[in-house]
């Protein structure tokens, strides 16, 4: 009689798992830049004022793009969805619809860095629909898991003066590599 080492398929299948595992651990995670670039879609922002109430400042339904490209250029859109229609032509628009207008959406794009090490990015803003941020730096640490991306703004665009600690935005992946 000859001898046969018993193995089952659950056996095998184990060690395979493990070894395509390990293989996975061995492989170098991709630098910070290649996880963060393409195209993201707005999940939420959600403003918290100092006494720690929230609200959405652009509303439930906020929609937003944010596009990082590899070469360290960036474009980001946030548009409240319920914004009044103009009666007339843009140019031509009324007080009360302009201003709707641009308290429904921010704006801006420019270039961008990242610190791996402390996880986080700086927008170097290079225009804005907020004029004020025109030619300004603002960093924002970041947290990234696989196709989620999130960060806080300490300065949200309601200005100083506001009664907002910080706006709490959350992105998800639409594109790898934008």
């Amino acid at each position: 009689m000859r001898w046969r080492p018993k193995t089952s398929w659950a056996g095998l299948l184990t060690i395979a798992g493990l070894l395509l595992l390990a293989n996975a651990a061995a492989q170098p995670a991709k630098p910070f830049k290649e996880q963060l670039a393409g195209s993201w879609k707005l999940v939420s922002i959600v403003n918290t004022r100092v006494d720690g109430s929230k609200y959405e400042l652009f509303g439930p339904e906020a929609n937003g793009l944010l596009i990082l490209d590899g070469d360290g250029r960036y474009s980001l859109q946030i548009i409240r969805r319920d914004r009044p229609l103009f009666v007339g032509a843009r140019m031509e628009g009324s007080a009360d619809e302009n201003k709707a207008a641009v308290e429904g959406m921010i704006s801006h794009f420019g270039t961008y860095a990242l610190d791996e090490a402390n996880r986080s990015i700086t927008f170097r803003i290079e225009s804005s629909s907020y004029p004020n941020w025109d030619r300004t730096d603002q960093k924002r640490n970041i947290v990234l898991l696989v196709d989620r991306l999130s960060w806080s703004d300490p300065a949200p665009a309601s200005g100083p003066q506001s009664t907002d600690l910080r706006s709490d935005l959350v992105w998800q992946r639409v594109s790898p590599r934008g």
